[in-house]
C-alpha cells in the first residue's frame, strides 16, 4: 500500500494490486482501509465513490491538490506498478 501523500488527517495511497486498473488513488482519514474514498486520475479529476464519507469541503480541498500535483501522483504511480 503505498502512500502518496499525508494531507492533514487524510491519507492519499494505492493499493498494490489494482494496477490493471487506470490511475487512481484512494483516501481516508488515518489507517488505509478498503473502504476509502476512490478518485480517478486519468482525464478529468473524478471521485467514483466516497464511500469513507470525507465532507464536500475536505474533498474539494483533496481534489484542488490531486489536480495541483498530478504529475507527482503519476510519477508514484509508474514508479510503483512497473
Amino acid at each position: 500500500m503505498p502512500k502518496v501523500c499525508q494531507l492533514g488527517k487524510y491519507v492519499i495511497f494505492f493499493w498494490s494490486n489494482e494496477n490493471d486498473e487506470p490511475m487512481h488513488v484512494h483516501v481516508c482519514e488515518g489507517t488505509p482501509h478498503k473502504e476509502a474514498t476512490k478518485i480517478w486520475m486519468e482525464g478529468i479529476i473524478r471521485v467514483e465513490h466516497n464511500k469513507s464519507r470525507i465532507p464536500a469541503k475536505d474533498l474539494n480541498m483533496i481534489m484542488q491538490w490531486l489536480a495541483a500535483n498530478r504529475g507527482i501522483v503519476e510519477k508514484k504511480w509508474n514508479i510503483h506498478f512497473e
